[in-house]
């Protein structure tokens, strides 16, 4: 779903520490005894050292909670639901929500249910041929959809968060305690951890269903509301973090605005001016069926009373969600296609 693009989008949001937290540096301290043994990540912006939270970082927490999601509300019932609808194109295999990244087997269901790996699986089919693309897609879980595996690009991508205003940073203490003895195994050793000011980042995707959309916004909620932590220390009780959506923006680059309907160009009809439409309502060409995409009808929800379309300067449909009342408004107008997605 790279060689083209139906829906692409853009959030913007601000993070700000609610706790100390702390990112590691890959090497710290060495031979400066002024230094603490753990720093905080930097990088050098405007010629001035400045910490800053690494976009993979910010993606590894989320996909990790992203799949723990799945992983929760995925049943052998709803993988045969699934695998039925696939088996007109030529599948034999239940496909999980989420993988196991370290799994060995490359089939799923009996003794393996804890083994499917997309990546893996894909790479032992040796696929070639014009159906190439769209297999891979198919059977690879929800999650991989979205993050990308070995052998399939992610289709969301996360950016570096920048200080918007002064950082505060303090530097404590600590030991490691043998779990046997409770005596000190480690240390003291100091670190560096920041525990004021904010950095403000994005996240761009494109081509996502809208159980995909809303999935990605439940990872989002759960970091927001502090159900999970980043970086290093979870376990001290670092990491945790307060998150503002600032903006969510979604643009359809191949829609126009006629007659109060949203149109691809070609003519057809994809949703009328209140619908936020997902990628599955999209792509009405025969070339996508393969792919297994939600049917139309099932990718379409109401929008936000709010929120209108507006047709782009340049080309296309975007439709603007400002503040963070608005954007999780997006968010929840897409838990309908969510629940469909799990048999809920």
């Amino acid at each position: 779903m790279h060689k083209a693009t139906f829906l692409e989008g853009r959030l913007a949001l601000t993070i700000q520490p609610a706790g100390p937290i702390l990112i590691k540096a890959g090497e710290s301290g060495g031979a400066d005894p002024t230094l603490p043994d753990m720093e905080f990540v930097r990088t050098r912006r405007s010629g001035e050292p400045q910490v800053f939270l690494p976009g993979p970082s910010l993606k590894g927490v989320i996909r990790a909670q992203a799949e723990r999601i799945c992983r929760s509300l995925d049943s052998k019932d709803q993988q045969q639901a699934r695998l039925e609808r696939r088996r007109a194109l030529g599948d034999d295999q239940r496909i999980p929500l989420a993988d196991n990244p370290l799994g060995e087997g490359t089939r799923y269901g009996g003794l393996d249910d804890m083994q499917y790996s997309s990546g893996r699986a894909i790479e032992a089919m040796n696929l070639e041929g014009d159906e190439r693309t769209a297999t891979i897609y198919r059977r690879t879980s929800l999650v991989s959809q979205i993050f990308g595996h070995t052998s399939l690009a992610g289709r969301v991508r996360f950016a570096d968060a920048y200080a918007a205003d002064a950082i505060t940073i303090e530097e404590r203490n600590g030991v490691a305690i043998d779990r046997i003895y409770g005596s000190v195994a480690v240390g003291p050793f100091n670190y560096e951890v920041v525990v004021g000011g904010s950095f403000t980042t994005q996240i761009d995707f494109k081509n996502l269903t809208l159980s995909q959309l809303a999935l990605l916004g439940l990872a989002l909620r759960d970091l927001a509301e502090g159900r999970i932590a980043i970086g290093f220390g979870k376990s001290r009780g670092l990491g945790r973090v307060q998150v503002t959506f600032d903006t969510l923006e979604v643009l359809y680059p191949t829609c126009e605005l006629v007659d109060g309907q949203l149109r691809l160009l070609n003519g057809t009809v994809v949703a009328t001016d209140r619908q936020l439409a997902g990628l599955g309502a999209l792509c009405h060409a025969p070339a996508y069926r393969a792919y297994a995409l939600p049917p139309p009808d099932r990718d379409l929800v109401a929008l936000p009373s709010d929120l209108s379309y507006q047709a782009d300067a340049m080309m296309g449909v975007r439709l603007q969600a400002s503040g963070d009342t608005q954007v999780r408004a997006i968010w929840r107008v897409c838990m309908p296609a969510w629940k469909h997605e799990v048999g809920l």
